[in-house]
C-alpha cells in the first residue's frame, strides 16, 4: 500500500506538486506542495522534453524533503487546451441473472461510449459520464444497485492528439517517475473549488495561466461547455516589460507584487525603482504600471464574455470562480471580472493548511480525486479510501489502472487505450 498520492499539475510557467494521504479520521491531509518554474511548455504542448524533465525532477525532489518520503509514483493533470470533447452514447444489456446493475456493468456502458471513429493522430484518454439511462429512465447519476435490463450512458468523450501526449509522458518518464494515471484539469480543479450548488446552479471556471484561458462551464452537475483563449499571465508581463523597456523577468517581478485593476486606487501614484542589468536602476510610476496591466486584464475578460455569449452560456450560469495565477493573484481581479461579466466573482484556492492558494488549485484536486475515487489504498493511519467512497460523489474521473513492467516498454498509445472512467 502507499502512504501518499502525489499530484503533478504541468503548466507552461511552473510545474506544481502535492502530496496528500489520509488522516486517521478518513480526511485528506496535504502534507507537503510546492512548484519550480519550466520553460519547456508552451500552451499545454512540451517543446523542451529536456526542460520539462529537469523541472518536474526539481519540483518532485523539493516535494520529497518536505515530506521526507521517496516519491516514484505520480498522477498528472492534462490541461483542457490540448484536449477536445465530443458527445457518445454507449449501450449494453445487464449482464447479471438478477438483472441488477453492478460495477461491471458501468465499466462496459463506458468502454461502450468510446467507440466512436477518430482521425488516426489522435487517441481517447478518457470519457465523463453525463448521465445514465436504464430502460428508458434517464437522469440517473449512480446506475449500481438498480434492476434493469438496458443500461446506456450519454457521455463526452475526451480526444487529444497521440504525439502531444506521448511527448508529455516522455518528459516525466525522463524525470524517473512512473505515471500511475490522469485526469482532466478542469474537472480536478472543480472537485476542490466548486460546491455542489454551484455545479448545478450553473458556475463558470475560469483558469488563467500563463499561455492561456480555459474556460469550463459547469451546470446540472455536469460539465457543459469548454474553451480555450490564447492569452494568460505571461501577456500581461510581456506588455509591461514592452511598454516600459524592462526584461521579462523584472515585469514578471513587477507584476507580481504591485499589480492592481482596483478602480479605487487610480489616483495613487509614486515611483516604483528597478535595479535592471548591468546596475542600471530605472523609475516606473506606479500609475503606468496599473493601467498597463489593467488594460490586457480588461481585454481577456471581455473575450471571455464574448466566448460565453457566443455559446448561449453567458444566461445559464451565476457565479464565476477564478483560478491559476494568470491573474487571480493580481489584487482587484475579481471586482474588475465581475464589473465585466456581471455575475459574482470569487477567487478559488485549496481549503487546506499550507496549500490555500489558486496556483495550487489543480495538483491539490488530482490528489483529492485519486484518493476519494477509492483507485489506492493508502496504509496511513489504519483507513483505507474504500472506507470512505461513499462520502465522495465524484462525477468526474480520469485515471488509469496500474500497468506491469511489460506493458509500460509497449508505447505510451497503449498505456492511453486503456485508460477509462468511473463513475462512483
Amino acid at each position: 500500500m502507499n502512504e501518499y498520492v502525489v499530484g503533478i499539475d504541468i503548466g507552461s510557467s511552473k510545474i506544481c506538486a502535492a502530496a496528500g494521504k489520509l488522516d486517521r479520521f478518513g480526511k485528506i491531509q496535504v502534507t507537503g506542495i510546492t512548484s519550480v518554474s519550466c520553460n519547456g511548455m508552451k500552451k499545454g504542448i512540451v517543446v523542451d522534453i529536456d526542460n520539462t524533465a529537469e523541472s518536474i525532477k526539481n519540483c518532485i525532489e523539493q516535494l520529497e524533503r518536505m515530506i521526507d518520503y521517496k516519491i516514484t509514483d505520480a498522477y498528472i493533470a492534462i490541461p483542457s487546451e490540448i484536449c477536445e470533447l465530443t458527445l457518445n452514447r454507449g449501450v449494453v444489456a445487464v449482464s447479471s441473472e438478477d438483472r441488477e446493475i453492478r460495477e461491471n456493468d458501468v465499466e462496459r456502458v463506458l468502454k461502450a461510449a468510446k467507440i466512436i471513429t477518430i482521425s488516426s493522430d489522435k487517441e481517447i484518454i478518457g470519457v465523463i459520464p453525463e448521465q445514465f439511462i436504464v430502460d428508458g429512465y434517464d437522469n440517473i447519476m449512480d446506475p449500481i444497485g438498480m434492476s434493469g435490463v438496458r443500461l446506456e450512458v450519454d457521455a463526452q468523450i475526451i480526444l487529444s492528439q497521440s504525439t502531444v501526449i506521448s511527448n508529455i509522458f516522455k518528459s516525466i518518464k525522463k524525470s524517473e517517475i512512473n505515471v500511475k494515471g490522469m485526469v482532466f484539469q478542469p474537472l480536478a480543479s472543480a472537485n476542490v473549488v466548486l460546491k455542489d450548488e454551484e455545479i448545478k446552479m450553473g458556475t463558470v471556471l475560469l483558469d488563467v495561466g500563463a499561455e492561456c484561458t480555459n474556460i469550463t462551464v459547469f451546470k446540472d452537475g455536469r460539465l457543459l461547455f469548454t474553451d480555450v483563449i490564447a492569452l494568460g499571465g505571461n501577456t500581461i508581463t510581456n506588455d509591461i516589460s514592452v511598454c516600459l523597456k524592462i526584461p521579462f523577468s523584472d515585469a514578471e517581478k513587477l507584476k507580481t507584487k504591485y499589480g492592481n485593476v482596483n478602480n479605487k486606487t487610480s489616483g495613487e501614484d509614486f515611483k516604483i525603482k528597478i535595479d535592471t542589468n548591468y546596475d542600471n536602476i530605472i523609475e516606473v510610476e506606479y500609475s503606468i504600471l496599473s493601467q498597463i496591466i489593467k488594460a490586457r486584464v480588461e481585454e481577456i475578460l471581455y473575450l471571455i464574455k464574448k466566448k460565453l455569449i457566443t455559446c448561449g452560456q453567458i444566461d445559464e450560469v451565476s457565479g464565476v470562480v477564478i483560478v491559476g495565477g494568470g491573474i487571480a493573484l493580481i489584487k482587484g481581479s475579481s471586482d474588475l471580472c465581475k464589473n465585466i461579466l456581471n455575475k459574482p466573482v470569487r477567487i478559488g484556492y485549496p481549503e487546506y493548511v499550507g496549500a490555500a492558494s489558486p496556483v495550487y488549485v489543480s495538483a491539490v484536486g488530482i490528489v483529492k480525486d485519486v484518493i476519494y475515487s477509492g483507485k489506492v489504498k493508502l496504509s496511513k493511519g489504519n483507513v483505507s479510501t474504500d472506507d470512505h467512497e461513499d462520502d465522495y460523489k465524484s462525477t468526474w474521473d480520469i485515471r488509469n489502472e496500474d500497468y506491469s513492467d511489460e506493458e509500460k516498454g509497449n508505447g505510451i498509445l497503449t498505456k492511453i487505450k486503456e485508460f477509462f472512467t468511473d463513475f462512483f
